[in-house]
């Protein structure tokens, strides 16, 4: 039997960290300890001794991370809906996302979330180890 291990974690090169960086505040999750790009994701999971069946950006925080009442999330399907949440409720972060929603669907990597695929193949390598005697 094979293990599967499917994490998803927030990218740290979203265009929502970008633009908070810029406005010189801080982009990171404050619940992370440390956050990746995809790159240094797959890095890890390969030195973890996992191969990558799939990878990619997923847009489900990027259409559904707004200010709204539960119903309204379970009416978001795609952008007109957004637009609607936004006009009912126009807060800050709502009138951000149909903004960005265009660029993020066109450029994946600026998404907030990234899912990984993996099934383990082998044992990860022992890294050596030093010991002062």
């Amino acid at each position: 039997m094979k293990s599967i291990l499917i994490p998803t974690t927030p990218n740290v090169a979203s265009l929502f960290r970008r633009l908070r960086l810029l406005l010189g505040r801080q982009p990171i999750y404050r619940y992370h300890v440390r956050e990746y790009t995809m790159e240094e994701e797959l890095a890890l999971i390969e030195e973890a001794g996992f191969d990558v069946m799939k990878a990619y950006y997923s847009m489900v925080n990027d259409l559904t991370l707004i200010d709204a009442e539960p119903d309204d999330y379970i009416k978001l399907s795609n952008y007109r809906d957004l637009v609607k949440a936004t006009l009912r409720r126009p807060t800050k972060l709502n009138v951000l996302r149909p903004l960005a929603y265009p660029l993020v669907k066109l450029r994946p990597s600026l998404r907030q979330l990234m899912v990984v695929v993996n099934v383990k193949s082998r044992e990860p390598s022992p890294r050596p180890l030093e010991r002062w005697g």
